[in-house]
């Protein structure tokens, strides 16, 4: 058998594959116009010492916080919260995505083969219109046996780059799912120390409501006992009486709210909702309070969070996706080149006829133009330069944004602080009143009530101080999220 053509035909083949191979890929230009300053405004400058504590801080900032309570309900809700795990599915299936684009660079190889046998029901001539001398027998067509098997390959050659503009595209879309599982995790992480803040501080608040309806309950009977000796008025023992109530009417409302973010925790922990019914009592350790948050802001330039940010990373990923797919779209316009070989061995028997064999090998390249298309093309070629621009803006508006959280957290975390400080020396001023006021009672020269009256007014203050902290805890998770969590691509 002469096998010279057929290595000629694979020469040939090769040559034009490699020839192919060297073509590129058409680019598209993704331009932005933001272009981000070099400092923040309310942002402290740090030293290169101070950036890399920093950034170490950030990388897991919840475990900066000694609050080992706190940390483990992140730890579990890192692991075990729905949304992160729909986000952790989407990862892979964009991860999928990428191999299905990919598949179309090579070529495709199929296997075949096959055996069956066929008869035909007898078929009989139709009436002759004219009577005939004898009657004909019906035709009766023999059993037929085939057998064959072989394989083929066919490859579209990406001269233009369409296909792996595709790759591409789906590389950048499955990264960009990777930064939106960032994401995930940091708003989960985020909520989960918003509503422990709120919860340690309505506890808090709690206890300091409790002392207060005791010491609200003893000014009413030490009025009711005044009124007895002729020394008060029914206008003092009313007063007392409705400061009773009115503290009385704000235990429900923090128990409730307390109910709902022990409920919220467990649900962003993965637990029934009931699962968490206290959160474990605070000790020397772990104080639970506002002596937990870190004093210390971490310095940063804009350019490090952008380098962080989740969702500005995944919107120039998802540019970047974009741009590639419009190069695959305006590739559609240029010809597309193909290569193709199919192989058969096989048999066929007609009847009683001796089996006859079947073997060829083809080749053959094919070129594919289109001439006339109604429109079609151009028009997915401006929808995806479109939709490349929409992506281009909302890449600016959270480069835009996320400069602005950043500002406004640092800025919002200060004034807190000043606030935070104001009040410790309100309180400070306002318990010191109330012991004097106790002291003077004690030596006979004053009366209960200015006591009394003191130490409600020093516990009104604690609960603003309380208040107050938390703000400035939960404005501190806010500066982690505004400064970027603590994810990088893996």
């Amino acid at each position: 058998m002469n096998r010279l053509p057929n290595l000629r035909a694979y020469s040939l083949a090769a040559g034009l594959s490699l020839s192919l191979l060297a073509c590129t890929t058409i680019e598209v230009d993704a331009p932005t116009h933001v272009q981000p300053p070099a400092t923040f405004d309310q942002v402290p400058a740090a030293d290169s010492a101070m950036a890399a504590d920093s950034a170490t801080d950030i990388a897991t900032w919840w475990h900066g916080i000694a609050d080992p309570t706190l940390i483990d309900l992140i730890d579990k809700g890192l692991a075990a919260n729905a949304d992160i795990r729909m986000a952790v599915a989407r990862v892979k299936e964009a991860r999928t995505v990428i191999t299905q684009a990919e598949s179309a660079l090579y070529p495709t190889l199929m296997a075949y083969g096959g055996t069956g046998r066929q008869r035909t029901n007898d078929v009989s001539l139709p009436a002759s219109p004219v009577p005939l001398p004898v009657t004909l027998p019906p035709i009766n067509v023999p059993i037929s046996s085939f057998n064959g098997s072989g394989f083929a390959a066919a490859w579209e050659v990406d001269i233009f780059g369409s296909r792996r503009s595709d790759a591409e595209a789906a590389r950048q879309a499955a990264l960009a799912y990777e930064d939106k599982l960032h994401g995930a995790q940091m708003i989960v992480s985020g909520d989960i120390a918003n509503n422990y803040i709120e919860a340690r501080s309505l506890e808090r608040r709690m206890d300091v409501l409790v002392r207060s309806i005791n010491t609200a309950k003893r000014l009413q009977r030490y009025a009711l006992g005044r009124f007895d000796a002729g020394q008060a008025t029914r206008f003092d023992i009313d007063r007392a009486r409705a400061g009773v109530e009115s503290l009385s009417a704000m235990s429900a409302p923090l128990q409730s709210l307390l109910s709902a973010r022990l409920r919220r925790l467990a649900v962003l922990t993965g637990q029934q909702p009931e699962a968490l019914k206290a959160l474990p009592a605070p000790t020397a350790l772990a104080p639970a309070d506002a002596s937990v948050i870190p004093d210390r802001l971490p310095g940063v330039v804009p350019s490090d969070v952008l380098e962080r940010r989740p969702d500005v990373l995944a919107s120039a990923k998802q540019v970047r996706a974009l741009a590639a797919r419009l190069g695959s779209a305006k590739a559609d316009v240029l010809p597309k080149f193909y290569l193709g070989f199919l192989s058969n061995d096989g048999h066929l028997e007609i009847g009683h006829l001796p089996s006859v064999g079947s073997s060829f090998t083809s080749w053959g390249a094919g070129v594919k133009l289109p001439i006339f298309e109604g429109g079609r093309i151009q028009a997915h070629i401006k929808a995806s330069d479109a939709r490349l621009e929409g992506a281009i803006a909302q890449y600016e508006q959270a480069v835009l944004t996320a400069l602005e959280d950043v500002e406004n957290a640092y800025s919002a975390r200060r004034a807190l602080d000043q606030r935070a400080s104001q009040l410790t020396t309100a309180w400070r001023t306002s318990f010191d009143g109330a012991r004097h006021a106790e002291q003077l009672f004690e030596e006979g020269n004053g009366l209960l009530q200015p006591v009394l009256e003191a130490r409600l007014a020093a516990l009104q203050r604690e609960d603003d101080l309380i208040q107050a902290q938390a703000a400035r805890a939960l404005t501190t998770v806010l500066l982690y999220k505004a400064i970027g969590g603590g994810w990088t691509p893996n």
